[in-house]
């Protein structure tokens, strides 16, 4: 409830420093510029079964990017920045293709997946992928190893060396990474639903409202704050997720502040 009350907080902050800027733009420039939040609102409210259409399209979309991120990247970082041999050759690659944004490569994977829902969800994914894996890789060399002695000299096998040490070490870290990057996730689920809606595929989700009704400035800005909504509703929920597997990190476990 305590964090329940500071998003409402945070919320009222944004709509009061929001309604502040529209007033001033207004009267600067003699014309509305930016709609005002409860202007916003209302137009929201009035077509509230279209926009809940689009928010909802544009959360499986990334539910799924997002859970394919974390089933690919995660093993796969921690295995890669655990194990030595495997990290001194798959660095270079990783780090010469994680700076690349899927964007860029938009036309092959047109071609490779088509204009449909698939390469929509591969582009979110590439964004989310290369965030969870970096971010695992860099938890799992940083891990002592004089844990890993102890365990070993214990007589644990190579699979209760990875349970018992190095997930519960990097879970944290790739958790915090993860809620760090829904904004990015967000930005590419956007570009890809307003990029492709033009050329073909599903025309569906929040990007593809917001690109509507570009010259409806009240409903526009209203896709926009579905979408910020979106990014706070995966953010919540990574976080609970942290909460619920990293137990020990706030109950005063290991680790615990």
């Amino acid at each position: 409830m305590k964090r329940v009350v500071h998003y409402l907080v945070a919320a009222l902050v944004v709509f009061l420093l929001w309604e502040l800027v529209s007033v001033s733009l207004l009267a600067v420039r003699g014309r509305v510029i930016l709609p005002g939040p409860v202007a916003t609102i209302r137009e929201g409210i009035q077509h509230v079964s279209e926009l809940s259409s689009a928010f909802g399209a544009s959360a499986l979309r990334f539910s799924i990017a997002l859970s394919i991120a974390f089933f690919l990247g995660l093993p796969a970082g921690l295995v890669l920045g655990f194990e030595r041999g495997l990290y001194q050759v798959f660095s270079p690659l990783i780090y010469l293709t994680y700076p690349i944004p899927p964007v860029a490569l938009l036309v092959f994977l047109y071609l490779a997946f088509g204009v449909g829902e698939a390469v929509k969800i591969v582009v979110v994914t590439c964004a989310l992928f290369f965030q969870v894996l970096v971010a695992a890789q860099g938890a799992a060399r940083g891990i002592p190893r004089t844990y890993v002695t102890a365990v070993r000299s214990a007589g644990a096998s190579r699979w209760q060396l990875y349970r018992h040490v190095v997930v519960p070490a990097t879970l944290p870290a790739v958790l915090t990474a993860a809620r760090v990057s829904v904004g990015l996730g967000i930005t590419m689920l956007y570009v890809v639903e307003t990029k492709l809606g033009l050329v073909g595929g599903p025309k569906t989700g929040l990007g593809r409202f917001i690109e509507y009704y570009t010259f409806r400035a009240e409903l526009s800005l209203a896709g926009v704050v579905g979408l910020s909504l979106l990014g706070l509703m995966f953010y919540a929920l990574l976080e609970l997720l942290e909460r619920w597997l990293c137990r020990w990190k706030h109950l005063g476990g290991p680790g615990a502040p």
